[in-house]
């Protein structure tokens, strides 16, 4: 008979044992941590990639590939874990959370600064903040509201006084700030929205293309399935327009936002009229439609007339009006928002 190593065999039922324990001390909802970091580790990878073949291609970088196969890995995360995720149904969520990090980082790459890191900043509408993020519980939301009051609506733009009282003389609300993000976008400062510029090269962002905002629906329920969402919306979401795929036709107050009221033929800021000339490109200018009666779409339906017109902003002068929603209008997408 063979002589038995009891020392071997001590260490190897220990190690076993402790194996054993490890295995089931992971439970369910730590395995479905692990899982998710680690697919958002390679997503934020797979568009760090995409960003870098787009600068090398000189084009806006595709992240269809990235997003199908994170949706895929983190579903199935979540149904490995048979509902004991911590968190669940969050993968838009993160998916943006780590496109904006991305979006920052090339942005640093390409000449810009880094956001600073873990310090709470506000907006130009909120009162002044401070404070680290971590002392809010990891919620900018709660955050902001407990350190930085409410927010203002926006300053009209005007500042030609008509007398004591009047909207120049006092000129109320949160004051206008835009920066042109140098990848066919601008970002509003003041509400956090992201808006796509138009152009007058012949392309999908062109200010003089026009789409319908009921399409086979019109006469029956009048939905928006115009050409606005089945041609412009789609080609700029399927093509992850500067990196993203969630833009949108803006609300009726959001697209009253772009207003500078002291203006004329655009009424807009100059940031939406910049250098706005033939064949320009979506980098290269900025443009607004000034023919007049050019309106463009918003997404709010006329609630006195619901299943016959949609509201519209003329930024011509201004003016706010409301069209039949198989009428032909301009668009300019957006995104973010609360």
């Amino acid at each position: 008979m063979a002589r038995i190593n009891t020392a071997s065999a001590f260490i190897a039922l220990m190690g076993a044992l402790l194996g054993t324990s490890a295995a089931q001390a992971l439970s369910p909802a730590m395995k479905c941590e692990a899982s998710k970091l680690g697919t958002a580790a390679k997503y934020g990878a797979c568009q760090l990639k995409a960003e870098a073949t787009a600068v090398k291609k000189g084009q806006s970088p595709d992240f269809s590939k990235c997003d199908a196969k994170f949706s895929d890995k983190w579903s199935q995360a979540e149904m490995k874990a048979f509902g004991s995720c911590q968190s669940l149904s969050d993968d838009a969520a993160i998916r943006a959370f780590i496109g904006d990090e991305t979006d920052a980082l090339r942005m640093a790459l390409d000449g810009g600064a880094l956001p600073p890191v873990g310090v709470v900043t506000c907006n130009a509408n909120l009162s002044t903040c401070s404070g680290e993020l971590a002392g809010c519980d990891l919620s900018l939301t709660s955050c902001l509201a407990a350190n930085c009051g409410t927010m203002s609506l926006l300053k009209t733009g005007e500042a030609a006084a008509f007398g004591p009282g009047s909207d120049g003389d006092l000129q109320k609300g949160a004051a206008r700030s835009y920066t042109d993000n140098g990848d066919g976008t601008i970002t509003d400062n003041s509400t956090g929205l992201m808006w796509e510029k138009k152009t007058q090269d012949g392309s999908i962002h062109t200010f003089w293309n026009t789409y319908s905002w009921s399409g086979a629906s019109f006469g029956t329920t009048n939905i928006m399935d115009g050409s606005i969402t089945s041609t412009f919306l789609a080609q700029l979401n399927g093509g992850g327009f500067a990196g993203h795929t969630d833009w949108r036709i803006p609300n009726r107050f959001e697209l009253e936002s772009l207003l500078n009221l002291q203006r004329l033929n655009p009424a807009v800021d100059s940031a939406f009229d910049t250098n706005c000339v033939a064949s320009c490109t979506v980098t290269t200018c900025s443009c607004t439609q000034t023919a007049a009666g050019a309106a463009y779409w918003s997404s709010t339906t006329l609630g006195s007339g619901p299943f016959i017109a949609a509201w519209a902003v003329d930024f011509s002068y201004g003016s706010l009006v409301f069209q039949p929603k198989v009428d032909s209008l301009a668009v300019r997408a957006v995104r973010g928002g609360s």
